[in-house]
């Protein structure tokens, strides 16, 4: 009686400990539920001249209980920004982010119907120009140009009379480059952001 005890209670803990090391990894991904019916359609956004986000979409089919506006700075964590209930029938639907984040954010609709899981809209990257998100020096410059950047940019510097004197494609990170061709004076030097077509220009002095 005792061993059949003791191979039961040896079971027991040997259950136990497998329970607490093999629980498997909570994902809030999991739980998202993109609506498979497309019932949101046409989601696109707009920026304003100050700066501000317009969202619109289209319903297609019964109208949700609500619209919950989400919105995330790295596309996996998501805070509501605001919530649209009372709804009517309408042709389409509209919201504005009056203090939008600067740079690369993400929106997407959640929404559902009574006694219904949540669905979700796909989701809507959207950029909006903030301060320039990359640096170059030295200035004045002896040979060597340092550029760094979050984003990839093309480096384009002209001399005076807009001749093409150097030029680099999408450099992203640090990068060194090369102007000891370059004879002393003053040059223009373009950046150009690959992801949002953003173009800055400034003054470059060869020593």
């Amino acid at each position: 009686m005792f061993k059949i005890l003791l191979s039961i209670y040896v079971s027991f803990l040997a259950l136990a400990s497998y329970s607490q090391t093999h629980v498997p990894e909570w994902s809030p991904a999991e739980y998202v539920k993109e609506d498979p019916g497309r019932i949101i359609t046409d989601l696109s956004s707009r920026l304003t001249e100050s700066s501000k986000i317009i969202l619109s979409w289209i319903v297609d089919g019964s109208l949700p209980d609500y619209f919950a506006i989400e919105r995330s700075n790295n596309g996996k964590s998501y805070d509501v920004v605001s919530v649209l209930t009372n709804l009517s029938k309408q042709k389409a639907y509209s919201w504005t982010d009056d203090a939008p984040v600067k740079g690369r954010s993400f929106y997407r609709i959640r929404y559902s119907y009574k006694e219904g899981d949540s669905l979700y809209s796909k989701t809507l990257p959207v950029t909006v120009i903030g301060e320039p998100t990359f640096r170059f020096y030295p200035n004045p410059v002896d040979h060597v140009l340092i550029v760094r950047s979050e984003s990839p940019l093309d480096v384009v510097i002209t001399d005076a009379s807009g001749r093409l004197r150097i030029s680099q494609a999408r450099i992203t990170g640090l990068q060194a480059i090369n102007v000891s061709s370059l004879e002393k004076g003053i040059y223009l030097i373009r950046f150009v952001n690959k992801h949002t077509n953003q173009v800055s220009q400034e003054k470059l002095v060869k020593n």
